[in-house]
């Protein structure tokens, strides 16, 4: 497979290189907030996932077709070996990348995603399947605006999304959020790791966390309380504290809890 994604970089003369991975349906504005705040300190990358943004008329594959597109993304472009940081189908994305090319790079936090399959994902992917025939529509335009605003997302934030969902090709995002609750990936990775989720994802997540956190070294996990999947839209800021933490030695983001045991 090849393609040219769209790239964005910030923070050119920083040493270190963050690689921002968006979720399904999103784009890489959805980390708009975070280049903000961190390119004063990191040369931040993000990207366009095939079928999504202004990578949309570049069809999504398969996972590890995707991982080799960012593994070539990071010879060219990052400042040796970069952290990653992913949310759902981008987290899904982070395991690909570890088990094809884990050589190429430093720390991961891995939100919203587990390594395995969660219980139930049958039912998800044909919700998926539905999603993609309405998500243009205005009653699907409403209906996640609405929730969105109640868990505490800001409008514009919302506006964004949505119009990124609506770019989102069908095809893509059928395939892409298909595949990412079908993926299993085996575990053996060296690389530090910060495994993060909201309190109300599948049990299947949390259990996959703990076990990941467990037996890797240098690698930790927690979980936002009351908060369901992609719970950083409605906190950003804890978000971007967690990545502080994680890959600076900053304070660790008082509103996150750990496992016990953890």
């Amino acid at each position: 497979m090849t393609a040219n994604l769209f790239i964005e970089e910030t923070g050119q003369e920083q040493k270190q290189t963050i690689i921002f991975l968006h979720a399904s349906g999103s784009s890489s504005r959805m980390w708009r907030h975070h280049l903000a705040a961190l390119q004063t300190d990191f040369h931040c990358i993000v990207i366009d996932l095939p079928g999504h943004g202004s990578s949309r008329d570049i069809e999504w594959t398969r996972f590890d077709e995707v991982a080799d597109l960012i593994a070539e993304m990071i010879k060219s472009r990052s400042h040796g070996k970069p952290h990653l940081v992913g949310l759902s189908l981008g987290a899904c994305l982070i395991f690909s990348l570890l088990k094809k090319h884990a050589d190429l790079i430093d720390r991961v936090i891995v939100d919203g995603a587990g390594h395995q399959p969660i219980k139930g994902h049958g039912k998800v992917i044909a919700g998926v399947y539905f999603m993609s025939y309405l998500k243009n529509t205005k009653l699907i335009a409403k209906l996640m605006t609405s929730m969105m605003i109640k868990s505490g997302v800001p409008q514009e934030d919302c506006q964004l999304f949505i119009e990124d969902l609506q770019r989102s090709t069908k095809r893509s995002f059928r395939r892409a959020m298909s595949q990412a609750n079908l993926l299993k990936v085996n575990a053996n990775f060296d690389n530090p790791a910060f495994f993060v989720s909201g309190g109300k994802e599948s049990a299947t997540i949390h259990q996959s966390h703990q076990l990941l956190a467990g037996q890797h070294t240098n690698s930790e996990c927690a979980y936002y309380p009351n908060k369901g999947h992609a719970w950083l839209f409605s906190d950003v800021d804890t978000h971007i504290q967690l990545v502080r933490y994680f890959l600076q030695g900053a304070a660790f983001p008082e509103k996150l809890q750990c496992f016990k045991g953890c």
